[in-house]
């Protein structure tokens, strides 16, 4: 009802200053004159009347390698007549500048204002998510402050780069491969559990894409190093299990499956030692042999093909002769009966 009442308002205000042309003597139809914001970076500069004028006038100063100046037109250009047939194409020309003079985050943020605005105008859209997925791979791989000790990296700054092109662009089919390098960038950064989830949405997202049984990999790698980081930490452990037990069912053919049964062999191992330090623990503890041979059982049940079953049977073996003497060996008192007097 909201949007009636404004299309009615809209024709009404229309008809009326069609009306006060006609009243006037004069048939010709009302036009809206587009007006857009100057720039105060353009007040030197030569400004044209018309859109198409500016247009062509920016063109030539770009061609003789002004690329300043001719950046300055085309962003008067753009605020000036932003509804203009030319303002995606100066817009466009703008990205392309600032790339070409390695003014990649200015660039970036450019291409960035053309998809938001100008989408459904755009000649030619992959262009554009191609150019932002280079700069984002430069700002990953760049080495920052090179003169102190070779510089560093800082992978994450990419991160953000990466997001804005897999929802710009989510069936691009370079998407998946950003996804992939969000993860890779948190791995590098050494944010693990970022790159968990990272590669984990990569094979919600992109199951059958080429990077998909990579990042599963790589998963497994990031969740193996916090359980090494976190020893204690069962949760992790588990986590690292489920995926492995994924990998092996998703990708059966896999040139990893022999290191993720290796894997999957350790990390039984961990699980069955953890159970089995448990009820070493309690065999310690007086009065806990129940406790003990109970934990112990439990490990030979739980992991049978452990290689401390062997010592847990033997273990319960003596846990149950130390209960059977404690049973049939009475309690003494250091009283002296009356027929001892006697």
């Amino acid at each position: 009802m909201y949007f009636l009442k404004k299309i009615l308002l809209g024709v009404a205000v229309c008809s009326c200053l069609v009306g006060t042309a006609r009243a006037k003597g004069d048939n010709t139809p009302y036009v809206v004159v587009e007006q857009g914001r100057k720039t105060w970076r353009t007040t030197f500069d030569k400004r044209m009347p018309t859109s198409a004028q500016q247009w062509e006038y920016a063109q030539k100063i770009m061609e003789k390698g002004h690329l300043k100046k001719a950046e300055r037109l085309m962003l008067y250009l753009v605020r000036r007549w932003p509804n203009s047939v030319e303002a995606p194409l100066a817009q466009r020309a703008r990205a392309d500048m600032f790339y070409s003079r390695k003014k990649l985050k200015d660039a970036f943020k450019q291409y960035q204002y053309l998809i938001d605005n100008y989408s459904s105008r755009m000649t030619d859209y992959d262009s554009v998510l191609e150019c932002q997925f280079k700069i984002a791979v430069d700002t990953m791989e760049r080495r920052r402050m090179r003169w102190l000790f070779g510089g560093y990296r800082a992978p994450e700054y990419a991160v953000d780069y990466f997001e804005d092109i897999i929802r710009n662009g989510p069936q691009w089919k370079r998407a998946p491969e950003a996804q992939f390098l969000i993860g890779k960038a948190y791995q590098e950064a050494k944010e693990l559990e970022l790159a968990v989830t990272a590669y984990g949405v990569l094979g919600y997202r992109y199951p059958d894409c080429p990077f998909a049984e990579e990042a599963a990999w790589q998963r497994i790698v990031c969740l193996d190093k916090l359980r090494k980081e976190f020893p204690n930490n069962l949760e992790v452990l588990d986590r690292t299990l489920t995926a492995t037990t994924v990998f092996l069912s998703t990708y059966p053919k896999s040139e990893r499956h022999g290191e993720i049964i290796l894997l999957r062999n350790t990390l039984y191992e961990v699980k069955a030692r953890k159970l089995f330090d448990q009820a070493a623990f309690y065999a310690k503890v007086p009065k806990k042999a129940k406790a003990a041979k109970i934990y112990y059982e439990k490990m030979i049940e739980e992991y049978p093909k452990s290689k401390l079953v062997p010592e847990a049977r033997q273990r319960i073996e003596e846990l149950d002769r130390l209960m059977n003497s404690r049973v049939s060996s009475p309690p003494t008192s250091g009283k002296v009966s009356k027929n001892e007097t006697r």
